[in-house]
Order: C-alpha cells, then structure tokens, then sequence
C-alpha cells in the first residue's frame, strides 16, 4: 500500500469517528451532486437551442458549438482530473471545479454574444471532466468492495436519471424565464455540494515530498489542440470550405502526433499499448459509435420535437422523462445479463434497439402523438441500458488484470470524442440538407438525422461482433 494510499485511508476512519456509520452515505450524496450538475449540463442545454437560434440568428453549424464545445472540453479535462487530485487534492479540487462551473454558469446566463456563451460552455465542459472521475474516487475510499456495488447502483441510479430530469426542469425554465435561466439550472445543486464538501469530502491532500507521477504537459496540448482543429474545421466547411478544410487537416495531422507522442512516452496520458489486446480496438470502435449515436441523438431529439413538430420547450423535456425512467430500471438489470451471456450479444441488441428507435423517429412527423415519441424514446433508452454495462464489462474483460484503470480511462475518452465528432458531423449535415433543400429548419433534414444515426448504430453492429478475446490474465502489458 502506498503512503498516499493509507493517507487517504486514515482519514476516511477519521470522518467515520467523526460523522458516524451513516458518514459513508453522506459522501455518496455531496459527490452525485456534484456529478449530477456536471452531467445535466451537457444535455439541459439541448432545450434551449431553438430559442438560442432565433436570438442569434444561428445556423445549426454554428449553434452546436455550445454542444460540441463542451463534450470536446470534457474530453480532453478527463485526462487531467488524475493529476488535479494529485496537485491539489481531493476536496480542494472537488470544490474549486465545482465553484468554477457555478461561475461559468452565471456567465453563461448573462452573455449578450453568441461568441462569449460559447466560450462559456466549453469552461463547464472543461470543470465537468474534472468532477466525474474525483467522485469515482470517493465512493471507492468510503465503501470496502463488498460494499462498492449498492453504493455505484445509488450513485448510478442519480447519474441516469439526471439527464432525463434536466431536460423537464430546462424546458418549464425556457417555457416562463427565457433561454437564459436554463445555465442556472444546476448553481442550486453544486452550492449544495459545495457546503457538504467541507464535512464529507476527505481532504487527500498530496504528501510533502511524495513521489509524484510525471504530468504528461506535450500529450495534453496535442489533444487539446487536435479537438480544437478538427471540430472547429468542420464547423467551418459550409460557410468557410477552404478554412474549414485545411483546420480539419491541422487536426488530423495533430491527432496522429498524439497518439505517436503517447506510444513513445514513459507516463502517457492515455495508454495505447493496450489496444493491442485482442478484441479491445473493436470494443473502441463501440464506445466511439455509441458515443455519437446518445449525444447526437439527444442534440436533434429536442430539436426536432419543437422546431419540427413544433412543442414547447417542456413538452420536448418531457418526452424524454420516461425513457429516462425506464433507462434506470434496465440497467438495474442488464448488469445480471452481461454476466450470464457473452458481453459483446448484450452490446449487439442494445445497438439494436437503438437503431431501431432512431429510425421510427425519422419516420415520425406532424400527425405522431406525443406519446408515441415518447415511447420511440424509451425503446431507445432500453437500447442504452443494454449497451452500457454489455460495453463496459465485456471491454474491461479483455484486458490483463492491472490495466483496467487505463481501459476505463479509453472507453470514456473515445465515449466523449464520438459524441463531440457526433454532434458536429449530425449539425453540418443539417445544415448542408436544409440549404440544399432551400428549407429553414424543415422537417425532412431532421428525420433524415435520426436516419444517419441509425446507420451509425447499424456499423457498430460488426465491432461488437468481433469484441471477443482471450481470457482476462494476470500479467500486465
């Protein structure tokens, strides 16, 4: 056991002294608030858009940077949350992300330019991919691992269920205070954690003279810089072809210099060597697709609902309400069906399912009811609930014992690199489809999105095919 390691645990006993049995349940709590608000963030958004259209005279190009910035932050913030903990500590890290994020927030909400509340977004992205693995950590110190699987099901359960609720609670704001008051919709949530934080986040201070694992400063400036070309290129193509072209080109030439920049240094930021495990790649492939197939599809989903069929910002919420619901309820059970059948079969029928849901709502239009929407989306979501643990478990599976640390870390990077590519691949080509159909914000660009997503999850089918391999081993790579 390392110092730091032992450190952290004499204060968790501690905080058990101090606080009691039930201490445990309180730290759960003060971190899914703050997870919560990081994760409502990236979607309560999605509500908003229309209105943010008709304000700033917006292109669907243009409009999904307050998307694709924020997952594009979030990608590249997740690789410094390690090292943040390190540096600053757990609490300290913990409070300061959370304090920023509330301060973006307000920003957010008062930004009169289109350019400042983009710049906005991507400041909560870049504090969200903080705040997402410091919580992991904590749950993990204060529950032993026979404990661990009730405590991730309550955790879980809060991170499930606030990407449906945000939407609602979005809608009702944008329907009575405009599209401003939907940035606040989080500030009550992470002031609550900040004031719990104190009392029930373990401090995890780094010790005085304590080895400290090299930070990999040329990796993170490659990648930044690579997101930053790359979404930004293609942002650009319709309106700036020839800009647009050559940053997606800077971006390419970036990305390939860091990943040969992360095979070849001793403390990568994220560790390709594991790729070669068989079956992982494919597993890579899944997490990209699945990746651009939820946020894709929870970008146009609001969309959709109100510029196309013309709901309220609520009623496009509320859609989405049920499908969130049942989405808690199957993953509450599809753990059990990841263990009993081959991994990879689970993953396969829930991209099925999914598929499946994207192209009935391509097919909806003016005359489907609400509820049939909404039931569109719940078949989606039990998609999800099928992928997610068929996903993580079988792709973990795959790699020697000791390197599932930096397989989870790849899992969730390309997971937030398909939804940032996602996103701006399904808004480029909205708005490449209503200028060639002379159409402004019409409805066939649309359903022909729920379409491309459905291919997408279609492709994906033949990695998760192939997402089989050896037996998980004891040796490292």
């Amino acid at each position: 056991m390392s110092a730091e390691t032992d450190a952290r645990q004499r204060e968790v006993a501690a905080m058990f002294d101090r606080h009691g049995p039930g201490y445990r349940w309180w730290a759960v709590l003060t971190v899914m608030l703050g997870t919560v608000s990081a994760i409502m963030e990236a979607t309560v958004v999605n509500v908003a858009l229309p209105e943010i259209i008709r304000v700033f005279h917006l292109g669907h190009d243009q409009v999904q940077l307050l998307s694709t910035g924020f997952l594009a932050a979030t990608t590249a913030s997740m690789l410094l949350a390690t090292w943040a903990m390190q540096r600053f500590g757990v609490r300290r890290t913990f409070t300061g992300a959370l304090a920023l994020l509330v301060t973006f927030s307000v920003l957010a909400a008062l930004a009169d330019r289109f350019e400042v509340l983009a710049l906005c977004r991507i400041g909560q992205g870049s504090i969200a991919g903080l705040i997402q693995p410091l919580s992991m950590l904590v749950i993990i110190d204060v529950f032993p691992p026979q404990e661990r699987g009730r405590a991730m099901g309550a955790y879980g359960l809060g991170i499930v269920l606030s990407p449906a609720v945000g939407p609602v609670a979005g809608g009702l704001l944008v329907d009575h205070f405009g599209w401003r008051s939907v940035f606040l919709v989080t500030v009550p949530l992470c002031l609550a954690a900040i004031a719990l934080a104190p009392r029930y986040v373990i401090a995890a201070r780094p010790l005085a003279g304590a080895h400290k694992r090299p930070f990999d400063a040329v990796g993170l400036v490659l990648v930044i810089g690579a997101l930053c070309a790359l979404l930004g290129g293609l942002a650009a193509l319709i309106r700036q072809p020839l800009a647009g072209a050559a940053a997606v080109g800077l971006g390419m030439a970036l990305a390939t210099g860091f990943v040969l920049w992360e095979r070849s240094t001793l403390h990568p930021l994220l560790d390709f060597r594991i790729f070669r495990e068989a079956g992982f790649g494919a597993a890579i492939l899944v997490a990209l697709a699945y990746g651009t197939g939820i946020y894709g599809s929870t970008y146009l989903a609001p969309v959709f609902a109100q510029i196309g069929l013309g709901f309220s910002g609520y009623e496009a919420g509320l859609m989405l309400l049920p499908g969130g619901a049942v989405l808690a309820i199957v993953l509450l059970q599809a753990g059990k069906l990841a263990d009993r059948f081959p991994s990879n079969r689970v993953a396969m029928a829930g991209l099925a399912c999914f598929a499946l849901s994207a192209i009935l709502m391509g097919l909806s239009s003016t005359a489907t009811g609400f509820w049939l929407l909404a039931l569109w989306v719940v078949i989606g979501r039990i998609g999800l609930g099928l992928i997610i643990p068929g996903l993580n478990a079988g792709a973990l599976r795959l790699l020697p014992y000791g390197t599932e640390a930096a397989g989870s870390a790849s899992i969730n990077f390309f997971r937030q690199l398909g939804g940032a590519l996602g996103v701006t691949l399904l808004a480029l080509f909205l708005e490449g489809r209503e200028r060639q159909l002379n159409a402004v914000h019409g409805l066939q660009p649309m359903q022909e999105g729920f379409f491309l997503i459905a291919f997408v999850y279609c492709l994906a089918l033949i990695p998760a095919w192939r997402m089989t391999g050896r037996k998980q081993r004891a040796q490292s790579v």
